[in-house]
């Protein structure tokens, strides 16, 4: 059978699909998702120990230790069970059979971090992390690097950066050293840039079919008394979605299946193309559309995600977020692409990477490594008011390190998931720079990784992703 779609969607099914059971099955035995982040994350007081533990240069332990060991142990059981099950099974397709083998091994992997991090176990914790998310990529963490030293120079040569900057500059330049790498592997080209862009504005591409009914501003700002009801039109009319907004416990933005719902933030003020590339772009065009065309597809599995999903997922995703600016350059200079390299560069100096040669660090090295450059950034916005540049620096670093470190033991590592915005950005650009901005649009059928070529044989031979010879 042959999957064809009609503008973003695919068409709804008449039956079943083949997994239907299987994937039932395992979503009752495993641990969602967000639940292992929620049980990573520090509690409100726990977390404002660490902050003030960090801003002394006092190293803390950011274990878990609100985890239920009851419900872990039968989370596990059950996958075990479901895994010796799945293997037993004889009337299988074998690539489902052994997508659903790599699938239930990412699901094993995460409840093992977190008895991992509960026990303190940090080898283990850093193997799991490992097994999921890969080791940190040591040539995007040097040109990360290299981005944040590129911007010391610059506030050094420029005459008007108040004393405040430029100090904060030449420490940052003195710890980077000869570890810089090269910032232009971060970006894609102009050509591959354009033509992803071109695709995604062109009639019926991805944001015109995403955006239509719209009256789309083209200047200003967007608030809930606008934003929101955009928002309900896409999801409603657009994706023929029943998922709901909800408020957000913070300022994130998110889609959560189990409640069926798409959080964003009680309160935003956002310029529009930062509105459009995160809320319906990201977040509502990317990870909902691929959940609805999921369930249209051959796959049940699909709708949720194979293994090792969040490269490409988030890759694509991020893509969405770009697309929006003129050009790539343009949205370079925004505080968001600074964030998802703040990432990348931090989770890579807690873990250590092979190709620079670093150590793991403790979570006092990291935090202090990342407060310099939140310092250096901070100290152009506030120059006149060393007290609030630090107090305002250090809020930064505590969200970041909060984030990043969560898990560790403090003595070093870090909690992996984050590198891949960094990472699946730029293997995402160069699949669309190899197989041209369909790359980019094939993502949107389900929840794989248009880099993975395991995903994109099993979609093949489904019937839901084109053979190269197919798309020529």
């Amino acid at each position: 059978m042959v999957y064809e779609r009609t503008g973003l969607l695919l068409a709804e099914r008449d039956q079943p699909q083949e997994d239907a059971d299987l994937f039932k099955d395992l979503d009752q035995a495993r641990l969602d998702r967000r639940e292992v982040y929620k049980d990573l994350a520090l509690d409100p007081e726990r977390a404002k120990q660490a902050t003030d533990l960090w801003h002394h240069g006092g190293n803390p332990n950011l274990s878990a230790t609100h985890l239920d060991e009851v419900v872990l142990a039968t989370r596990i059981r059950a996958l075990k069970d479901y895994k010796r099950e799945l293997i037993a099974a004889v009337d299988l397709d074998p690539a489902t059979q052994q997508a659903y083998r790599w699938r239930v091994n990412e699901e094993l992997a995460n409840c093992y971090i977190l008895r991992a991090s509960y026990e303190g176990d940090t080898k283990n914790f850093r193997r799991w992390n490992e097994f999921i998310y890969g080791k940190p990529d040591g040539d995007l963490y040097r040109a990360g690097l290299d981005f944040f030293a590129h911007d010391a120079e610059n506030i050094l040569k420029d005459t008007n950066s108040p004393q405040l900057a430029k100090d904060a500059a030449v420490r940052v330049l003195e710890q980077v050293g000869s570890k810089r790498g090269y910032r232009e592997l971060l970006a894609p080209t102009d050509e591959t840039f354009e033509r992803v862009r071109a695709d995604h504005y062109r009639e019926k591409g991805y944001y015109a079919l995403l955006l239509a009914g719209l009256d789309v501003p083209e200047e200003g700002k967007i608030t809930p008394d606008v934003g929101d009801p955009m928002l309900r039109h896409i999801i409603h009319n657009n994706l023929q979605s029943d998922y709901q907004l909800a408020d957000a416990a913070g300022a994130a933005w998110g889609v959560t299946h189990s409640r069926r719902e798409v959080e964003r933030p009680a309160v935003y003020n956002m310029p529009v193309k930062r509105f459009f590339g995160l809320g319906p772009g990201h977040e509502i065009g990317s990870h909902l559309l691929e959940h609805v065309n999921g369930l249209r597809g051959p796959l049940a599995l699909v709708s949720d995600g194979l293994d090792r999903v969040e490269l490409g997922n988030e890759g694509r995703a991020i893509i969405r977020e770009q697309v929006p600016y003129e050009t790539f350059q343009e949205f370079s200079k925004t505080v968001r692409w600074r964030d998802i390299i703040r990432r990348h560069v931090a989770i890579s100096y807690g873990h250590g990477t092979t190709i620079s040669e670093d150590l793991p660090h403790t979570s006092d090295e990291t935090y202090a490594f990342m407060n310099m450059i939140d310092t250096m950034y901070q100290s152009r916005l506030t120059p006149d008011d060393p007290l609030e540049t630090e107090a305002k620096a250090y809020a930064k670093t505590d969200t970041l390190s909060l984030r990043v470190l969560k898990g560790t033991d403090g003595l070093g590592g870090a909690y992996l998931k984050d590198k891949v915005y960094l990472e699946g950005g730029v293997a995402c650009w160069l699949e669309a720079a190899l197989r041209g901005p369909e790359a980019i649009a094939e993502g949107d059928l389900g929840k794989f990784d248009i880099t993975n070529p395991r995903h994109i044989k099993l979609l093949q031979d489904k019937g839901l992703l084109p053979r190269a010879e197919e798309a020529i």
